[in-house]
């Protein structure tokens, strides 16, 4: 399991396939929480919620388990969640 207190403060980047293509986020680490999680670059355009929920849930959550996906958008919200791990796994400034 994801434990955010081993990740040092930083921004980390990573993408993953969304509806339209890649959904580019950037985390936000800092004093081993997640700050902030941004959607940085896609080509989104009717699941745009998708964006905003999905970032949302993953900051309160503070992990990407167990976040659920947005009703209608569930690729866009799967390819945030999976970038989200992916960021944070490889630690790619």
């Amino acid at each position: 399991m994801f434990d955010p207190k081993s990740v040092p403060d930083g921004k980390y980047v990573a993408a993953s396939q969304g509806y339209e293509g890649a959904v580019e986020v950037t985390v936000a680490m800092k004093s081993g929480r997640i700050a902030d999680v941004a959607v940085t670059k896609h080509r989104e355009k009717q699941f745009y919620s998708a964006i905003t929920d999905t970032t949302a849930k993953i900051i309160a959550k503070q992990t990407v388990k167990g976040v659920d996906t947005t009703s209608n958008a569930t690729i866009t919200s799967e390819a945030i969640i999976n970038a989200t791990a992916k960021a944070l796994a490889e630690r790619k400034r």
